[in-house]
């Protein structure tokens, strides 16, 4: 102590320094605890409660994949939930009160225990002082289930007063089962968030949208709790993608090829439906045949439309009839050759089916005469001039892909003077089909081609992108602006088709509500060890109707068994059954004539359906029969007037409606819709309390 201090003053001095010190460490761990709980709150989450917080993904909603009327759903995802409590977070009068209500309501739900289990374990976990998390039902739960589940005792009082919470996640759904399925797609098996094939694949980058991110608490039991922060990012929902595929004409492909592949045993089959002047594709129907545990199923495993490239066989005639008119400048009527039925070329036999005689060039092309196809092309071009004959193809468009909207399209193969295995036989050879590699979808543009008097036209099978209602991208069809032939052989070409059907090899299935025009094919199988004699891959593409043309249609079965194996005989009947059901489902080509009839018709037909699409009917056509209100709606049966259809737990009379409309109204009741046939209920009957058999008429 200094002189002249005293010990009390000294002590003062001492005191308000130990204070100012004290002061000052009292405001710095203010000041911390400040910077804390606000500008430092993110990151001491993350340091400080690392294994309990963390980053996690918040994935985005993908796209729907929709038909071509913007409205049938082909593809959506469907949220799914898991069901969880915090069991410590009602308070103790709403628990002890609620608790056997709950427990109850619980085991009648889901069934899979008990009231007494579910008290037991509910209340175990309450008085479990680090559980803060108990999963409930054992499986997961609907949207719908959801908004039941929330109205349970203590539920009802919500997350944060109840303790119950949903874990949401989502499923791709198909709401017409496997219809188009090669074509739509799904998603891949590992993280069922990209598409593994079909629109899905190649459509990815605008249906998958964009993942947002988010700090999540991990509570006991596994579950997440989302923290909201500054730092979240949203995530950005996908875009929708419009097909141009019709669902009523998909329907209709589908039954006529399962049909077909079924009776004759084939490997496989494939159907595609076309729009002549707009390329876009109205159906795309593929058909596997797999032998499985002694039992043979047919599903759609591959797109053989796109990815099937071979030897085309005798459709491909009408490329070489057209490339013999264009150099040789000759007509229909012209005489062409004395077929007896085979010819000598390279020490080998060319053969044709059976002695044709005496043919004019359309006969030759009406009954698939070989030796009369390599007489011509003899005759014009010369064995010696194949680059003359391939140039032909390559201003027909054959020799390249149709550039494809789905990933994956073949390039074709067409065999050259400079390939490595061309010979003397080839050129002949490949007239009439083979020694060549080409999709059915590459054959029917160029046949739609030739339908659409000469100018090629791309097939497209999505038509827009749409964000909500908004079209953000539009597709069309690149189109050729010059025809590939001229005008009169194009025209010619087109009777030779008229032809196949009235007089030809498919002349026994002329019949029908319109008339069709196309050509046949049969090619025998090649492997590596050669073409294989009683195995064809067997065609018929063309178009109808024969005279004023809205669609092209090409059919492919590969190795029929039994009887008939000949494309006349297999193919055709598809194409003829298409022909007439697409006909009298698409009145606009129907002759005028009709029309009256027609209109007739469809008053009688409208009994049920959505009062927009009504509306939409009766104010094209004209029609008296309006309909008010919205939503589904009947034809009452006592009157001409419409009534609406309440939906209820009782079915409704599902008489006159169509799938489209029929389908989400049994499901959203929970029951399973098994089908039969094409068009509007005929009849349906209840198989067991949850499924339900639709008879379509």
């Amino acid at each position: 102590m200094k002189p002249g201090t005293s010990i009390k003053g000294e002590i003062k001095k001492r005191s308000w320094a130990s204070f100012i010190l004290m002061a000052s460490v009292g405001v710095l761990i203010l000041y911390k605890a400040f910077l804390l709980q606000t500008i430092q709150r993110e990151k001491t989450l993350v340091n400080t409660t690392r294994p309990l917080v963390a980053e996690r993904t918040i994935k985005a909603t993908r796209g729907n994949i929709y038909a071509c009327d913007g409205k049938s759903l082909l593809a959506t995802s469907v949220p799914i939930y898991s069901l969880g409590m915090d069991p410590k977070q009602a308070k103790d009068e709403l628990f002890d009160g609620k608790i056997d209500s709950l427990s109850l309501m619980l085991s009648r739900f889901f069934g899979d225990r008990s009231k007494s289990v579910y008290k037991e374990m509910i209340v175990k976990a309450r008085k479990n002082r680090k559980t803060r998390y108990v999963a409930l039902g054992g499986r997961q739960i609907t949207h719908e289930e959801r908004e039941q589940i929330k109205k349970f005792p203590i539920f009802s009082a919500g997350q944060h007063k109840g303790g119950v919470k949903f874990d949401r996640k989502e499923y791709r759904m198909l709401p017409f089962d496997n219809m188009a399925m090669r074509t739509v797609g799904r998603l891949d098996k590992e993280t069922h968030s990209k598409g593994a094939f079909g629109v899905e694949y190649s459509y990815n980058n605008y249906l998958s949208g964009k993942d947002g991110k988010g700090l999540f608490e991990r509570l006991p039991g596994g579950t997440f709790m989302p923290l909201e922060t500054s730092s979240d990012v949203e995530a950005e929902p996908g875009q929708d993608v419009i097909t141009t595929i019709d669902v009523n004409y998909q329907d209709m492909v589908e039954s006529a090829l399962r049909e077909q592949v079924i009776k004759s045993n084939a490997k496989y089959g494939s159907v595609v439906v076309m729009e002549i002047e707009t390329g876009e594709i109205k159906a795309l129907a593929n058909l596997s045949r797999r032998d499985r545990n002694g039992a043979t199923t047919y599903l759609e495993d591959m797109n053989y439309a796109v990815l099937g490239g071979t030897d085309p066989g005798s459709t491909f005639k009408l490329a070489s009839m057209l490339a013999i008119l264009e150099e040789g400048n000759l007509n229909a009527t012209d005489h062409a050759v004395n077929c007896e039925g085979m010819v000598r070329h390279s020490n080998k036999d060319f053969t044709c089916s059976h002695a044709h005689g005496d043919l004019t060039v359309q006969e030759v092309f009406e009954q698939s005469c070989n030796v009369g196809i390599y007489e011509l092309v003899k005759r014009v071009f010369g064995f010696n001039r194949m680059e003359d004959y391939l140039a032909y193809l390559h201003t027909f468009r054959i020799d390249q892909p149709v550039g494809f909207q789905l990933k994956g399209e073949e390039k074709p193969y067409i065999k050259s003077t400079s390939d490595k295995t061309y010979s003397g036989t080839t050129f002949p050879w490949m007239s009439i089909g083979y020694e060549t590699k080409i999709t059915p979808l590459q054959m029917l543009a160029f046949y739609n081609a030739v339908a659409n008097n000469g100018y090629w036209v791309q097939p497209i099978i999505v038509k827009e992108i749409r964000q909500a209602n908004e079209v953000t991208m539009k597709f069309e069809a690149n189109k050729i602006s010059n025809r590939f032939c001229s005008k009169k052989n194009v025209e010619i070409a087109q009777e030779m088709m008229k032809g196949v059907a009235e007089n030809g090899t498919a002349k026994k299935f002329k019949d029908g509500f319109c008339k069709i025009a196309g050509k046949t094919g049969t090619a025998q199988k090649r492997t590596s060890n050669g073409y294989q004699a009683g195995k064809y891959y067997t065609s018929f593409i063309g178009y109808f109707p024969a005279d004023n043309p809205k669609y092209s249609c090409v059919v492919v079965i590969d190795e029929p068994q039994g009887g008939q194996l000949y494309g006349g005989d297999v193919c055709a009947p598809v194409f003829r059954s298409i022909a007439n059901k697409v006909f009298a489902y698409d009145v606009k080509i129907h002759p005028a004539q009709k029309s009256g009839m027609n209109t007739n018709m469809l008053v009688k037909s409208l009994k049920a359906g959505h009062a927009e699409d009504i509306s939409n009917v009766t104010d094209k056509f004209d029609l008296d029969d309006k309909v008010s209100g919205n939503g589904l709606q009947r034809k009452r049966p006592d009157s001409a007037n419409w009534e609406k259809i309440e939906e209820s737990k009782e079915i409704p009379d599902l008489t006159g409606m169509t799938l489209k409309d029929a389908l989400p109204l049994l499901e959203n009741q929970g029951y399973s819709v098994r089908r039969k046939g094409f068009g509007k209920v005929k009849n349906y009957s209840l198989e067991s309390s949850k499924v339900i058999t639709l008879v379509l008429n």
